[in-house]
């Protein structure tokens, strides 16, 4: 190998990549090797391994190829400091989101262990102040183009934005039976909403924070969702007398395969007040 002038298996080796992507670079004119008019080889230079290198750590920064090759074609500070200050952007975006995709999977982790042992008992917890986007009477979806643009932008937020049913509290008044009222939407607490920037429009909701009784429901059939759902609840609620509560919301954390179908297992709250 001569120390300034590489064939491409040769540079492929010290670069620590194939020829494949070394041809592809070539393409798109980041780097450019030359041909040996004697022998016809084309041979790269150290100026190649360094253009290389650099469009690679460009491409792990978060541009494109075709950017990374752009800003080495011809440097133009400012177009470069806007183009980083646009990665950097979305970089702290996706920070974010790894942020409350872990918070997520810490909440999966903390009750995933006790999840069919706390199914139908009910307990407090404390919940935090949370923006509603309501999208559905029962499982029909509402109209509106405004509706549809925020429905995009909320659930591009998965996991810290939640499908979550939820059941008015005059509706529970009377601890009925049969079909159950309910409305579908997105959830999400108000702090992570406002992290996320999401557009609090006459269309959210503020759910207040504060103590919900909680408990797991599960169900298999595939008929409508029905009162008997969150019995546990409205049984919890008749035993200690409790009239003055808030709605209730459902959403899904947990599903199983069995011989005879699923099993959804739903995580149930509903708003108390002391």
């Amino acid at each position: 190998m001569n120390e300034e002038r590489y064939k491409i298996s040769e540079m492929a080796k010290l670069l620590g990549v194939t020829t494949h992507m070394l041809r592809h670079y070539e393409k798109m004119k980041i780097i450019r090797p030359e041909v040996d008019e004697i022998n016809g080889y084309r041979y790269y230079s150290v100026v190649d391994t360094r253009r290389f290198n650099l469009g690679r750590t460009l491409l792990a920064s978060g541009f494109s190829l075709e950017q990374s090759a752009q800003i080495m074609k011809d440097i133009v500070p400012e177009e470069l400091m806007a183009l980083a200050r646009q990665k950097i952007e979305e970089k702290n975006k996706e920070i974010l989101h790894a942020e409350l995709a872990i918070k997520y999977l810490e909440e999966l982790e903390s009750y995933y262990p006790d999840i069919f042992r706390k199914v139908d008992q009910v307990w407090v917890e404390h919940y935090p102040n949370m923006w509603r986007l309501e999208l559905s009477d029962k499982e029909e979806a509402l109209g509106g183009h405004l509706l549809d643009r925020q429905k995009k932008a909320w659930l591009e937020n998965l996991p810290a934005v939640k499908w979550v049913s939820r059941m008015r509290a005059a509706d529970l008044q009377n601890f009925p039976e049969g079909k159950a009222k309910y409305t579908y939407g997105l959830m999400c607490p108000e702090k992570d909403a406002v992290k996320i920037g999401l557009e609090k429009t006459g269309d959210v909701e503020v759910i207040p924070g504060g103590d919900y009784l909680v408990t797991i429901h599960t169900k298999s059939s595939r008929g409508p969702y029905l009162w008997s759902d969150v019995s546990a609840l409205i049984n919890y609620l008749r035993h200690e007398e409790i009239r003055t509560f808030g709605d209730a919301f459902s959403h899904i954390v947990a599903s199983k395969n069995t011989e005879s179908g699923h099993i959804n297992y739903h995580k149930v709250f509903l708003k108390i007040y002391s």
